[in-house]
């Protein structure tokens, strides 16, 4: 999430980039996401379409949080299936801000779940229940914007894995962002890691409405056939 109340420290991770920052709505404010994801493998490209992220701010310094979506994907060796994508709710609490100093600290526990057991059949979503416990951090320096997410990611299916990421961004004008990202997942032992790299633009459009989107490439995984190019464009409304 991207956007905080008025006098927060803001931090620029958040759609359309995967790394998190502290930012909240504000109270009573709503911030929704909705855009067009896609993941392209060699043999195959899923698409979130829409990718749907709901936020809702309850108070100064908690935002909740839920999102889902309707994937589409296709194997090179056979038709185009499509169902409910997997869902995650989640609440952030902010409760660090050094507006000062321009730091800012939050936890935002997340809960990833299948809504159809079928989607996971026809491989739309990944077996069993995840939950994600990530620490975010936000330094502001001027223009620029520095965010970092870490945390532990536990499955009831496989093995845990932390979770990492950060987001450098800078201000090309007051309506004008552009952000760059490494975001990865690892092993508790620190082995067999994935890591992505990311490039992303907010625009605003109108007081109410920003364009987003990203393009980035898995360039580090365990397995070869996992390098996938991934692409999120859409727009975020304030309310």
């Amino acid at each position: 999430m991207a956007l905080c109340s008025v006098g927060e420290v803001c931090g620029q991770g958040g759609p359309p980039m995967i790394t998190d920052d502290p930012g909240t709505p504000g109270p009573g404010r709503w911030e929704i996401n909705i855009a067009v994801a896609f993941e392209h493998r060699p043999r195959e490209t899923s698409w979130d379409l829409p990718a749907v992220d709901l936020n809702y701010g309850l108070g100064e310094r908690i935002q909740l949080t839920l999102q889902t979506a309707s994937v589409f994907l296709k194997r090179s060796d056979r038709g185009a299936i499509g169902g409910i994508g997997a869902a995650e709710a989640a609440l952030k609490w902010r409760f660090l801000d050094e507006e000062q100093n321009g730091i800012s600290v939050s936890i935002f526990p997340r809960l990833i779940f299948n809504l159809l057991q079928s989607s996971v059949r026809r491989g739309l979503a990944e077996d069993g229940t995840r939950a994600q416990l990530p620490v975010q951090a936000t330094k502001a320096f001027g223009v620029f914007d520095l965010d970092i997410e870490w945390g532990p990611l536990v499955s009831t299916i496989g093995r845990s894995e932390w979770l990492y990421g950060i987001v450098g961004s800078v201000e090309l004008s007051k309506t004008t962002k552009l952000m760059a990202e490494l975001h990865g997942t690892s092993r508790m032992s620190f082995d067999d890691d994935v890591l992505a790299v990311n490039f992303g633009i907010r625009q605003n459009l109108t007081q109410r409405c920003i364009g987003i989107g990203s393009l980035g490439h898995v360039i580090r995984t365990p397995d070869d056939d996992a390098l996938a190019f991934i692409g999120y464009i859409g727009v975020q409304l304030l309310y």
